[in-house]
């Protein structure tokens, strides 16, 4: 266990007991001012949940994937446990990558006395760490932020009785650089600002400056992001466990998504139904252009799998997985003009001069790794990423109406590749090579997801519930990465109680072991904090209440029983149709869908029995006046909205409150 600290905290309610700390004024001179932090408001359902959510540590771990995190994409600070145990330890450094961390400076928070006793909270709602240091001689109180519009960690502190406090920068280990780091001290409170060594302008100078004049400003603006962060997306759940577990997720997409353009292979799918893709990379690559280099295609050569080493896929690494996602849920044409269809060319022309024509007449990949399973020729992952691209390319230039002199050639290489092998346990990784054994990473399902398609053009929409019920039927090598990505599938396949079944056990174990989520919420098996956040758990309870996949706007398509009582609000179906919605006693009662661009629109609402569809203008959340749909079948509607109105579908006669709120939790 992480140094006393119960598993289950994280996604409990704290007890409260830091109000005194939460308190800690960040300017001397004004010691009311940040005084609001300790309780949320009555009567904000946002904030409640946010709140709630809040995760408590009896003791500080020494292991840094264990440890509280702060963060604003480009910067993430993780406090743990100074050596020998004499204070906290400040990891201040980068978000990182899938697979590899940034080094990280270092910076000591050391009392004069010995501990004997430290806690923690951090504050989703804020942003903000909060702690109490008990030693020999005294207390210190002190709270860390960092700042989300500036690479700046902000700490302030409080000592009583006897104790001092001091702050260090020792060397830090590996290529690390100490942060910069500037104090000011006012009786018995101090104030810190720091930054990595290498940040641009947060310099001694900057940093001096906002300590003396600026740090109220920035935390009522660092604050204020947050706050309309949160407010976004809601959901409530009455279970109250996957509830927090939400709002965990919510915060560490803000935290570790980097938005450098240079990040797309990183972004999470995430961004996209939790209406949050300003925040990610394909928002800086439209203004400033893609990332120009594609050096991972040099270690990416078909003919020598895994002797090549290990390289991220073309796909991922090319950004067209992020670039084609943030298209589905915008629908913005410049995605696919100017980044998402140079890079498939890329990948597309690299990967097709690798292609042998078989006897049969298809077109088939030389031996080539699946990650994590095997070399074999025909790889289903390379097979899938490739037919994926082209297709997806196809598409997209027919769209944009390009006469593209190379369009008959990528038409007829999707047309010829060949098929995935398969057997009666459903997919296989390769030619003449099955799933045999447990494998913590299903490359040979990437079809599926993060792809979203079939594993060939017209196979038996069994075999893909039957391949993913063989991987998971198999579960000895799982780490916690292996049930959150076979939670996303599940949840993509509308198998909702495989997926409550899957998100159960990472959020709810209390074991040490690396297949359930450490107490920050993260992954214990990986490194960096982005490569830890458990984004497809939080895709997969997303997907559960509204549908990814399709071009109909789908809600609650695999809501499971447990779950008689749902309530969201601000979620994004593809499409970029924003949906708000009930379910009461284990039935939709309300829906409502904002039409983002105009056009006809598949509404699979799932209100039973006879339903009326009224419209408001813009700007206004009140039904306005009774529309005319035509039934689509069972539970759904054709309607054709103007841009920019609201749909609302519910019961004749019925008059439900549509304001956000808690639904009831389960006993």
């Amino acid at each position: 266990m992480n140094a006393g600290f119960a598993r289950r905290t994280f996604l409990r309610t704290s007890a409260g007991g830091l109000a005194a700390a939460s308190g800690v004024s960040w300017a001397a001179e004004a010691p009311v001012a940040w005084a609001a932090g300790e309780g949320a408001a009555a009567d904000d359902p946002y904030e409640q949940a946010v709140r709630d959510a809040r995760m408590e540590w009896a003791a500080l771990p020494r292991d840094p994937r264990l440890a509280p995190h702060l963060g604003n994409g480009r910067l993430v600070v993780r406090a743990v446990a100074a050596p020998g145990g004499r204070g906290v330890r400040l990891l201040v450094g980068g978000p990182g990558t899938r697979s590899a961390e940034p080094p990280a400076g270092v910076l000591d928070l050391l009392p004069l006395g010995t501990p004997t006793a430290v806690r923690c909270v951090l504050d989703l709602w804020d942003a903000e760490l909060t702690g109490r240091v008990t030693t020999t001689r005294g207390t210190v109180a002190f709270s860390a932020l960092v700042d989300r519009h500036s690479p700046t960690l902000l700490l302030r502190a409080r000592t009583e009785g006897g104790e001092r406090l001091s702050f260090t920068a020792p060397p830090p280990e590996g290529s690390g650089l100490p942060p910069r780091s500037v104090s000011r001290e006012h009786g018995d409170r101090q104030l810190l600002a720091a930054s990595p060594a290498n940040a641009k302008g947060a310099g001694e100078a900057a940093l001096r400056e906002l300590l003396a004049t600026g740090t109220d400003v920035a935390v009522t603006r660092h604050r204020a992001w947050w706050h309309a962060f949160h407010r976004r997306c809601y959901v409530s759940l009455p279970e109250r466990t996957l509830q927090r577990f939400h709002r965990a997720q919510m915060y560490t997409l803000a935290a570790v998504t980097d938005p450098g353009p240079e990040r797309l292979a990183d972004a999470p799918t995430l961004l996209g139904p939790s209406r949050h893709l300003d925040i990610g990379p394909v928002s800086a690559a439209l203004e400033q252009g893609p990332s120009p280099a594609h050096e991972h295609l040099a270690g990416a050569l078909p003919g020598v799998g895994s002797k090549a080493g290990r390289t991220d896929d073309p796909v991922r690494a090319s950004g067209a997985l992020a670039l084609w996602e943030a298209h589905r849920y915008t629908g913005d044409p410049r995605i696919v003009r100017d980044l998402l269809r140079p890079a498939l060319a890329g990948v597309v022309g690299y990967f097709s001069g690798f292609l042998m024509e078989g006897v049969d007449g298809r077109l088939h990949l030389p031996v080539t790794h699946s990650p994590g399973q095997a070399d074999v020729s025909d790889c289903t992952h390379d097979l899938s990423l490739l037919r994926w691209a082209v297709t997806t390319l196809v598409a997209a230039t027919r769209r944009l109406r390009e006469k593209d002199p190379r369009l008959a050639h990528w038409e007829d290489l999707a047309a010829r590749l060949t098929r995935c092998h398969t057997d009666t346990s459903g997919v296989m990784i390769g030619a003449g090579l099955r799933v045999a054994r447990s494998c913590a990473e299903p490359s040979h399902l990437n079809w599926l997801l993060p792809l979203r398609q079939a594993p060939h053009p017209d196979a038996d929409p069994a075999l893909a519930q039957r391949s993913l019920r063989h991987w998971a039927g198999m579960r000895d090598a799982w780490h916690a990465g292996s049930y959150a990505t076979a939670a996303a599938m599940a949840a993509a396949l509308r198998d909702a109680p495989l997926a409550l079944e899957l998100l159960r056990h990472l959020t709810g174990a209390t074991g040490d072991e690396a297949d359930f989520l450490a107490p920050n919420s993260l992954y214990r098996h990986a490194v960096s904090p982005r490569a830890a956040a458990p984004f497809p758990a939080g895709q997969a309870l997303l997907e559960l209440l509204v549908g990814a996949g399709g071009d109909a706007v789908d809600v609650f398509p695999a809501v499971p029983d447990a779950w008689p009582d749902v309530l969201v609000a601000g979620l994004l179906a593809p499409g970029g149709h924003v949906v708000d919605a009930e379910r009461h006693a284990g039935r939709t009662r309300w829906v409502r869908v904002g039409a983002a661009d105009g056009r006809p629109l598949t509404l699979r609402h799932g209100v039973d029995g006879d339903t009326e569809v009224w419209i408001s203008r813009p700007g206004h959340t009140a039904p306005h006046r009774r529309v005319v749909s035509r039934p689509a079948g069972p539970g759904a509607a054709l309607v054709h909205p103007a841009q920019g109105t609201t749909l609302t579908v519910l019961r004749p006669g019925d008059d439900p409150d549509l304001t956000v709120r808690q639904v009831p939790a389960a006993r």
